[in-house]
């Protein structure tokens, strides 16, 4: 089973995506933004339970 262009295009943006946002956080964990640093926490729940519906569904169909 090959990935399909588009589709590794989007899994590596999201992999970057997701360093980035965790980088943020660690940076907003040092200074002292415990604001931002919630912020990111949430977003990565978020994430993770968005991309368990949409890999249920592409499973699914």
């Amino acid at each position: 089973m090959s990935d399909s262009p588009p589709r590794r295009t989007i899994g590596i943006a999201l992999a970057g995506l997701t360093l980035a946002l965790f980088a943020l956080q660690l940076v907003s964990l040092a200074m002292g933004w415990f604001e931002v640093a919630a912020a990111c926490a949430a977003v990565f729940v978020a994430g993770w339970f968005a991309l368990r519906s949409w890999q249920r569904r592409a499973r699914a169909g």
